[in-house]
């Protein structure tokens, strides 16, 4: 019963909080916004810590048959390389009930090939809705991480 406890007091921290970051033992970094009605209703930054090596995805909620589609706005930074498994902008119903117009997520993946500071912008908009500007976006995510050295192993001392 406390388990169930802890994991509802998780989830509501999680609602709460609007996003979630998580470490897989295999040295992903997770970076979800869940979907959330409205124009804006994301939080505008969320953040993120890695080593060099470390895979990364990024999981933006939004709503199907609305028409809107995630992207990325700008090149990959240097630092990252988009990740030929993970196709970019993978989409995944969130329901498996089949219901129309439930909530999906879609997926970017990449990898940290270098050390420094990535910055990443993306926008969820209807590709047919297009300004001069750009996309006219309903919500927009940054996505900041910073990359780290791997750790050097130690080598063992030479007899």
């Amino acid at each position: 019963m406390r388990a169930v406890a802890a994991v509802g007091l998780g989830l509501a921290f999680l609602a709460t909080c609007g996003c979630a970051t998580n470490r897989s033992a295999g040295g992903m970094l997770v970076l979800e916004v869940p979907a959330a009605p409205g124009v804006d209703a994301a939080p505008k930054e969320v953040r993120g810590q890695m080593t060099v090596g470390e895979r990364l995805e990024v999981r933006l909620g939004a709503f199907a048959g609305t028409g809107y589609a995630w992207s990325l706005s700008g090149p990959v930074p240097a630092v990252m390389q988009p990740t030929g498994s993970d196709p970019a902008g993978a989409v995944t119903p969130m329901s498996t009930d089949g219901r129309v117009g439930g909530a999906t997520m879609t997926t970017f993946g990449m990898t940290a090939v270098g050390q420094g500071e990535a910055h990443m912008r993306f926008e969820l908009a209807r590709p047919w809705e297009r300004t001069p500007e750009g996309a006219k976006a309903a919500r927009t995510v940054e996505v900041i991480v910073d990359v780290r050295p791997a750790p050097v192993a130690s080598e063992p001392d030479a007899k």
